[in-house]
């Protein structure tokens, strides 16, 4: 497949997505929200409307919340042909209001605004991090759950000056 057409297939599965989260808004009543934007390597769609696979430096865009990930399965509801789930899988990467949270994979429930994150995860804010077995975080009430973890904050070591002097000696 050339890379021109290769790339404007990509464009218009994007420009899908974005058109079906925009019109769920409008029937639903809701206000409109940012839409999701998903932009990768490469696209394999089954049963369009149904799953579809993004491979490749996979990137996530949604409400001042980036998700990136080797790959990504997004599923959609059946009725209203609405983003339902996303999974991510590999090197997931989530950046969100300065704090950044790791895993080997992520699921992304829409209707909760919930990740779940599992495989290595840990969230890292500033010099501290949280890790454990499973990370919930709720992207709407800006919290987090953390089961069967470890925590590991740091604070700066206050030394008077005499303490200072004869360290440097």
């Amino acid at each position: 497949m050339s890379r021109p057409y290769y790339r404007n297939s990509l464009l218009t599965i994007t420009a899908v997505v974005l058109l079906i989260d925009t019109a769920y808004a409008a029937r639903s009543g809701k206000t409109t929200e940012e839409p999701m934007v998903i932009t990768s390597n490469r696209m394999e769609a089954e049963k369009l409307g149904d799953k579809v696979t993004f491979l490749g430096n996979v990137t996530l865009k949604k409400e001042g919340m980036t998700l990136s990930s080797d790959s990504m399965v997004v599923f959609y509801d059946a009725g209203t042909k609405n983003i339902r789930e996303v999974e991510a899988y590999g090197n997931v990467v989530v950046h969100k209001d300065g704090r950044v949270a790791l895993s080997n994979i992520a699921s992304y429930f829409s209707r909760e605004e919930k990740i779940i994150l599992t495989g290595d995860a840990r969230i890292i804010e500033n010099e501290n991090q949280i890790g454990g077995e499973k990370i919930t975080l709720f992207m709407r009430d800006d919290r987090s759950i953390v089961e069967g973890g470890k925590v590991l904050l740091y604070q700066e070591k206050k030394t008077d000056k005499a303490t200072e002097e004869k360290s440097q000696r």
